[in-house]
């Protein structure tokens, strides 16, 4: 299985880094993925030699006429982005009548226009091959030919070069995401390897290049790739929200299918009596009325990260083994799971690319259980294309004792066999969203679970997004599987979520905002400070439901006092339906199914010991340098916390765990007198037990000379310091021992 941390393959290494598909990308790449400095001469030297075969012939002409054409349209990026400012296109004069009808005039100059911006500031090793495509570009306008697929090469160019700059334009230059600088640079690296691969299957040289109208083949061959480059440039940006791809779609003339399927609106009418026979849920769906009064979407701006992963994910096949089918982002209660997939479907649907949502609900009777899951999906489904609603039909027709199968079976007969013919043939893929898995009951999660990783996400051309808490019986299941990738949203860098907080509580407390939700009652004169505000983001640490709850908090309508309300926030004194009180109510249900049915005490006297120790100590210790200060085992600690992922979610790798609070707001709860007293903290019992324990590790472990500094010698009594830069090592100190040393010279 392939799992995407920040402390393991996280978003440097991982999944956020992925290339998108591209032909022979891998030929000219060192081991770390850098394109080597002789890959980069070579393509720059073939290009100079090809133009200046094109460029300086023997009989001289040409050169002025094609100068007089690549004279028109021009591009002010580099000035632009060097400047920091606003990236801008201007054209310095009109071009020629003679020009304005000649359709690779305009493709041409859009294409070098949107080259010339990303030779600006793509990174490397993607800058060199946007360097090379700027000096050949204008060799592709030597290609008169009236042949088909020419002019579909063509119009592809000018997409590709259309699509760049819907990308970047009116966004400041200096400040352009490293995601989208790197999804702009494959897509010029992909365009690159694309043309060249079809120029080395010619014998004839670069100046011939690919458009000789004999060259039919290796032409479709390239607008293919050019098709596969667009798709997925496309979603992945439009996921990530980073492109208008309706903008784009709009202008585009003779459309192809993919595109087709993307823009235009799908045959969902198809009415058949049969379908009333499946007890779908209509709750379930991402655009219910159930969810939209609950979940909201993504800020505008916020999650980009994430969401220009998850886009990749979508855009992208399985064949190199780095997309698989399953994506699944689980993370701690309240870290805002429900809005990234409410996010995706919202912006899949945008697409035509969402095929069915689920979303679970412990609220919710038919939302909590697995009864109506496959009977949801299928009818989906079946409104989602006419064609998929008479296959299922017709199943159901045919097979309607399946209606009340196990889950497998109905799945089995009411989508997987009737759809597959039909899937086969798409070329994008369709999306199933799937939320909040940890809230439907047990067993019915497993079985769900199960029947996603063995079936669901098997169909072709499916992908599913799946959200959930890292719950034990879930997190042993899925955390097995090689079909998924596995993002924990907890361990993004507190500094991108500080980030994406702050933009959505500066503009959720802006006079315009406030103004709004108080009416007439909104005094104009006051506003939050700036502190103020970066109290509150620093207070909601990583939970984007704090900050939500906050701004409701704030701007109640009842006491009509956001002055009043910002400031007992901030002194968390207020006694009203506080943030804190409504995440007490999300902890007290974590805490409850975490407690086991049988031999409860046991548990609870292992939970208050082993969660007070983590709650107290002056810093995060692995588990088992925390099982030795504890005098317990790690295997009595991890089966302590098993069910609690959801609060105390475990960072790092292999057995050598560290249980970290993630906010404030539970350590407050549990130590609070809401907390009901089987599972409340006496913060000053376990200050007492952890110092007790810390003195008996230094009892037992300390000794004269435990570095071993060699005696008799005039060094032996220089500075720790001094004779750790000759070269002495702490080796000799256990981890609990130089904790407990640590924490007493601190009292």
């Amino acid at each position: 299985m392939a799992e995407f941390t920040h402390s393991g393959r996280g978003d440097d290494d991982g999944l956020l880094n992925n290339p998108m598909p591209t032909p022979s990308r891998s030929a000219g790449l060192s081991n770390d993925g850098r394109q080597t400095p002789s890959r980069a001469r070579r393509i720059m030297e073939k290009v100079e030699s090809g133009v200046r075969t094109i460029f300086f012939p023997a009989a001289g002409g040409a050169n002025t006429a094609i100068a007089a054409e690549t004279g028109q349209v021009t591009s002010m990026a580099s000035s632009g982005a060097q400047a920091g400012g606003a990236i801008r296109l201007e054209r310095e004069t009109a071009p020629p009548a003679a020009l304005t009808k000649d359709f690779w005039a305009v493709a041409k100059g859009t294409f070098k226009t949107a080259l010339d911006i990303a030779a600006t500031f793509v990174p490397e090793p993607y800058n060199v091959p946007a360097e090379a495509l700027l000096k050949m570009i204008d060799i592709v306008e030597k290609a008169n030919s009236n042949k088909e697929e020419v002019e579909i090469l063509k119009k592809r160019c000018e997409l590709l070069g259309a699509s760049i700059v819907n990308a970047i334009k009116g966004k400041d230059g200096a400040l352009l995401s490293e995601d989208l600088k790197n999804s702009v640079g494959r897509l010029v690296a992909g365009i690159w390897d694309t043309l060249e691969a079809a120029n080395m299957e010619k014998s004839k040289g670069f100046a011939v290049y690919v458009l000789a109208e004999d060259d039919v083949e290796v032409l479709k061959k390239a607008n293919k790739s050019l098709d596969e480059l667009l798709q997925c440039f496309w979603i992945e940006n439009h996921i990530a929200g980073t492109i208008v791809l309706t903008d784009i779609l709009t202008t585009v003339q003779d459309q192809t299918e993919w595109i087709q399927g993307l823009s235009t609106t799908i045959d969902k009418h198809f009415e058949n009596s049969t379908l009333d026979r499946l007890k779908w849920v209509p709750g379930a769906a991402y655009d219910s009325q159930e969810v939209v009064a609950k979940i909201v979407p993504c800020f505008e701006g916020t999650r980009s990260t994430l969401l220009a992963n998850v886009g990749r994910w979508m855009s992208s096949g399985a064949a190199d083994g780095h997309n698989p089918p399953l994506y699944i982002l689980d993370g701690i209660a309240g870290i805002g799971k429900s809005t990234v997939a409410i996010t995706v479907a919202q912006r899949a649907a945008a697409i035509n690319s969402l095929g069915a949502t689920f979303i679970f609900s412990r609220d919710q009777e038919d939302r909590k259980k697995s009864l109506g899951f496959v009977h949801t999906i299928a009818y989906q489904l079946a409104r989602y294309d006419a064609s998929y609603g008479k296959a299922i039909a017709a199943a159901i027709i045919s097979n309607p004792e399946a209606l009340d199968k196990v889950l497998t079976q109905q799945f089995s007969v009411l989508v997987a066999k009737p759809l597959c013919p039909l899937l086969e043939q798409r070329v994008t893929p369709l999306v199933l969203v799937f939320d909040a898995l940890d809230e439907c009951i047990a067993p019915d999660a497993s079985a769900v679970l199960q029947l996603i990783i063995s079936s669901i996400s098997q169909l072709p051309n499916i992908k599913v997004f799946l959200t959930t808490r890292p719950e034990l019986g879930l997190r042993s299941r899925y955390m097995g599987t090689k079909d998924a990738n596995v993002f924990h949203l907890q361990e993004i860098e507190d500094l991108i979520i500080e980030q994406d907080i702050s933009l959505y509580v500066n503009y959720s407390l802006s006079p315009l905002k406030m103004q709004e939700a108080l009416g007439d009652s909104y005094d104009p004169s006051w506003e939050p400070t700036v502190e103020d505000k970066a109290s509150l983001t620093k207070l909601s640490g990583k939970l984007f439901i704090f900050a939500s709850t906050a701004v409701k908090f704030i701007l109640d309508d009842q006491h009509l006092d956001p002055k009043g309300q910002l400031a007992s926030l901030l002194d968390l004194q207020s006694d009203g339906p506080s943030p804190l009180s409504q995440l007490g109510g999300l902890y007290l249900h974590v805490l409850k199914s975490a407690k086991p049915a049988e031999n409860a005490a046991g548990w609870l006297s292992r939970f208050k010991e082993i969660v007070g120790s983590i709650l107290v100590l002056q810093t995060p210790l692995a588990t088992p340098i925390l099982a030795i200060l504890l005098n317990q085992t790690e295997s009595i600690i991890k089966a302590t916390l098993a069910n609690l992922h959801s609060i105390l979610a475990p960072l790092g790798e292999g057995s050598a765990f560290t249980y970290k609070v993630h906010h404030k707001s539970f350590p407050d709860f549990i130590t609070g007198p809401s907390c009901p007293s089987e599972f409340q903290i006496i913060e000053r019992e376990h200050h007492l037990h952890l110092t007790k324990h810390c003195l008996e590790v230094m009892n037992k472990q300390l000794k004269f000379n435990i570095c071993q500094v060699p005696i008799p010698s005039e060094t032996q009594y220089k500075d720790l310091e001094d004779l750790l830069k000759e070269g002495l090592t702490m080796d000799h100190i256990s981890g609990e021992l130089q904790y407990a040393m640590n924490s007493q010279k601190s009292i």
